[in-house]
C-alpha cells in the first residue's frame, strides 16, 4: 500500500476526531453557559433573600472583618453600611462577647461544612449609641484564618416589652382574682379598728365632763372656797363613767387598733411588692420574705380550703432574680395546690406546707400539700404549655408553663413535681447560687 492512503486515512481520522472534540466543546461551552446562568439565578435569588430577611444578616471574617450587612441588619443597628466598622462594635463590650462572636466550638469541622451554634442574647448598640437586647444564632465555616461566619440578629426590643406586658397582664389576673379575698381580708381589720375608735370616742366624750369637773374643782380649791358639793358631783360621774372599766379596756383597744393597722399595712405592702412592674434585670431580693408576701396575698383564699405552714430558713438571704416572675410561679403553685385540694371534695381541712432550704450551691422552695396528687401518667407533661386538666374554659394551661419558663429558662434552674408517700404533691424549685445567694 502506498504512503498516500495511508496518510489519507489518518488525516481522515484527524478531522473527525477535531470535528468531535469541537462538537464536545461546543456543548461544554453551552452547558458551562447554563450553568452559569442558573448560578448568577441563584446569586440573585440569594441576594434577594438576602436583602429582603426580616433577620439582620452579618458575615464577616476570622479578624471581625465584615463582609457582608443586608438591609435589615442596618435598620436594627441603625446604620447605612458597616464598611468602616468591624463587628465587634456592633455589640456592647462583655467578658464573653469574643467566645459569642467566634464561637470555637472542637466539634465544629470545616470538611462538613458550616455548623450552627444555639441562639444568645446579648446588646446590640446602634449607631447613635442606643443599647438594645439582641438574639444572634452564629455559624462558621473553614478554620483558622480561613474561618468565615454567618449571623442572624433579631431585634428583641419589643418581644421584651410584648412579654414584659403579658406578665404584668398576668400577675394582674391573678390580682384580679384575689380582689374579693384581700378585700375581705382588710376589711376584717378595719372594721375592728373602726369598733374600737367609736368606744374611744364615746370613752373621751365621758371623760371629757369629768376632767372639766376637776378642773372646777382645782379652782375653787386655789380660790378657798367649798367643794363638797363639787366632790359628790365628780364621785358620781365617776361612777357613770366607770373608770375602772375604762382603765382595763383602753390598753386593749389601742394595741388591737395598733395591731389592725397593722395587718392593713402588711396586705397593702404585700399587693404592693407583688403588683409592681418587673424590672428585665435580676435584683437582690429577699426570698423569705418574697415567700411571706405572695402568702399574704393568698392567705385568704386559702380559707375554709386548707391550712398554710412555713418553714422558712433563716440562713437563706438575699437571692438575685428576677423578682416579679418569681413572685408569680409561687403563686401560681400556691394556688395550684389549694385547687387540688379543693377539688377534691374532702370535708377536712387540707394543708399547704411551704418552705425554703439554703443549699451549698442553691436555695431550694418547696410547696408541699395533701391534694390528691399528680397522675404519674401525666406528671412528665405538668409543664408544657396549654396542657391543663381542667374543664374547658377553667385554664389556660400557661400556669405552670410560666413557672417552668421563669425558674428553668430564665434562672438557669430546676423545677420537679415528686408525689408524697402519704398522698399529695411536692413542687421543688431550685434557683442556683451562680445567680446569686448571698447569706
Amino acid at each position: 500500500m502506498s504512503d498516500d492512503p495511508l496518510l489519507q486515512r489518518r488525516f481522515e481520522r484527524e478531522r473527525k476526531a477535531r470535528k468531535e472534540a469541537e462538537r464536545l466543546l461546543e456543548q461544554k461551552s453551552i452547558e458551562i453557559f447554563h450553568a452559569n446562568q442558573r448560578l448568577d439565578g441563584l446569586a440573585r435569588q440569594t441576594r434577594a433573600i438576602v436583602e429582603t430577611a426580616a433577620e439582620g444578616i452579618v458575615t464577616y471574617s476570622h479578624d471581625g472583618q465584615i463582609d457582608l450587612f443586608n438591609r435589615s441588619a442596618a435598620r436594627i443597628f441603625e446604620r447605612d453600611d458597616a464598611n468602616d466598622i468591624g463587628i465587634r462594635q456592633l455589640f456592647k463590650t462583655t467578658q464573653d462577647l469574643e467566645q459569642v462572636l467566634f464561637p470555637q466550638q472542637s466539634d465544629w469541622s470545616p470538611i462538613e461544612g458550616a455548623h450552627d451554634a444555639e441562639p444568645v442574647e446579648i446588646q446590640g448598640v446602634t449607631q447613635s449609641g442606643r443599647q438594645f437586647c439582641a438574639e444572634v444564632a452564629i455559624s462558621r465555616s473553614g478554620a483558622g484564618d480561613d474561618s468565615q461566619y454567618t449571623m442572624l440578629v433579631r431585634d428583641l426590643t419589643r418581644k421584651k416589652t410584648l412579654e414584659a406586658r403579658l406578665a404584668q397582664a398576668q400577675k394582674m389576673e391573678s390580682v384580679g382574682q384575689l380582689a374579693a379575698g384581700i378585700a375581705h381580708e382588710i376589711n376584717t381589720p378595719i372594721q375592728f379598728v373602726n369598733d374600737n375608735m367609736l368606744f374611744l370616742e364615746g370613752a373621751f366624750g365621758d371623760l371629757g365632763k369629768l376632767l372639766d369637773l376637776f378642773d372646777l374643782l382645782a379652782n375653787r380649791v386655789e380660790n378657798g372656797e367649798a367643794a363638797d358639793d363639787l366632790i359628790e358631783t365628780i364621785r358620781s360621774e365617776q361612777e357613770l363613767v366607770d373608770l375602772p372599766f375604762l382603765r382595763s379596756e383602753f390598753p386593749g383597744a389601742i394595741a388591737q387598733s395598733l395591731e389592725g393597722i397593722q395587718r392593713v399595712a402588711t396586705i397593702v405592702r404585700a399587693m404592693k411588692e407583688f403588683s409592681q412592674t418587673s424590672t428585665e434585670n435580676k435584683t437582690a431580693t429577699q426570698l423569705n420574705r418574697m415567700i411571706e408576701n405572695s402568702l399574704t396575698v393568698i392567705r385568704n383564699q386559702a380559707d375554709q380550703i386548707a391550712t398554710i405552714e412555713t418553714e422558712l430558713d433563716p440562713e437563706v438571704g438575699d437571692v438575685v432574680c428576677l423578682s416579679g416572675p418569681v413572685s408569680q410561679c409561687l403563686l401560681n403553685v400556691i394556688n395550684n395546690s389549694l385547687e387540688a385540694i379543693q377539688e377534691q371534695g374532702s370535708s377536712q381541712i387540707g394543708c399547704v406546707r411551704v418552705s425554703s432550704h439554703a443549699q451549698a450551691e442553691a436555695v431550694e422552695i418547696r410547696v408541699q400539700d395533701n391534694g390528691p396528687g399528680v397522675p404519674a401518667k401525666i406528671r412528665d407533661r405538668i409543664f408544657e404549655p396549654f396542657f391543663t386538666t381542667k374543664e374547658v374554659g377553667k385554664g389556660m394551661g400557661q400556669g405552670l408553663s410560666f413557672v417552668y419558663d421563669t425558674i428553668v429558662t430564665k434562672h438557669g434552674g430546676e423545677i420537679d413535681i415528686e408525689p408524697v408517700p402519704c398522698g399529695g404533691t411536692c413542687v421543688r424549685m431550685r434557683l442556683p447560687t451562680a445567680n446569686g445567694v448571698s447569706g
